[in-house]
Order: structure tokens, then C-alpha cells, then sequence
């Protein structure tokens, strides 16, 4: 097939074998899940922001066929609303992107983020005051309400236990 300058190669043309987008809620192992991609051969990719996601499948079409992963989360919470149109244009090029989403109980999540002492990246809710904070299972919920979509469209793997 023939491919348009500027456009991802279509159905038949040279392309990454597969785009896994590895998302889900903070604490739920998508870091975990990333390093497993990596050492079974994928290219990794951790907080791409969305923009970025049609661009660096154009570079890796252009360098070679391996395969690749790519870790978006709430980190890119403001790119979120542009993120399912774009995949669904994607595999309308003849992208092949597998979705998953790794979710966890909020008992879990609440008891590894105790454990790490890192805090949950909603947790300041105004970037123009960082003292202020948002409770963690406030943090959780509205997280989980931003990446509702996204959760629906994909492969959903609990990591609770």
C-alpha cells in the first residue's frame, strides 16, 4: 500500500508489529508491567504524552520493526480527552495497538502508596499551590473517573492480590 507523506503507513505497509499502550491507575504496576515488555524484546516507553504518540510511531517506522510499548497515564491528564480519538485513527491507519489497563482495589492502592511514600500524582489539586493536597482516596476516585474511558476500550488486568 502506499503511504502519504506525512500519514502512518496503512494496512500492508512496513509498521511496528504491535503498539501495546500499557495504562491505569497510579500504584496498579504499569512501571512493573513496562520493565516485563522490555525484557520480553518490546521498546519502552514510559509517560509518553499523547501528542507525542503519532510522531514516535512515525520514527520507529522509520527505523526498524520492533516492537513497542508505551506507558500513558494521569500524569498526561490534560491530553486525555484527545487520546481515544487518536488511537481510534490509528488502527483506522492500520495500526495494531493493544490496550491494557491495570486496575487495583483501593484498599491495595491505598496500602502500596503507604508503602512507598510516594505521593499519588493527583494528590496537589492546584499546581499554583503545591501545599495543598487532595486525600488519597479522593486522589484514587477522581483518577479513576478520568481514565473511565480509556478502562472501557481495554484489556482490563486487576492487580490487587
Amino acid at each position: 500500500m502506499m503511504t502519504v507523506p506525512g500519514d502512518l503507513p496503512t494496512v500492508g505497509a512496513a509498521s511496528p508489529s504491535e503498539v501495546v499502550l500499557v495504562t491505569g491507575i497510579s500504584g496498579s504496576g504499569k512501571s512493573v508491567a513496562l520493565h516485563a515488555l522490555e525484557d520480553a524484546g518490546y521498546f519502552c516507553v514510559d509517560n509518553l504524552p499523547p501528542e507525542l504518540l503519532r510522531e514516535f510511531l512515525r520514527l520507529e517506522h522509520a527505523r526498524s520493526e520492533r516492537r513497542v510499548a508505551i506507558a500513558v497515564d494521569v500524569r498526561s491528564a490534560g491530553s486525555l480527552p484527545h487520546l481515544l480519538p487518536l488511537l481510534e485513527e490509528l488502527r483506522g491507519e492500520g495500526v495494531l495497538i493493544r490496550s491494557v489497563f491495570l486496575d487495583a482495589s483501593t484498599d491495595a492502592l491505598v496500602r502500596r502508596f503507604s508503602e512507598s511514600r510516594r505521593p499519588h500524582p493527583l494528590s496537589h489539586p492546584d499546581e499554583r499551590d503545591p501545599s495543598a493536597h487532595r486525600a488519597l482516596i479522593d486522589a484514587i476516585e477522581l483518577e479513576r473517573e478520568l481514565l473511565s474511558e480509556l478502562r472501557e476500550v481495554s484489556t482490563v488486568v486487576d492487580t490487587s492480590v
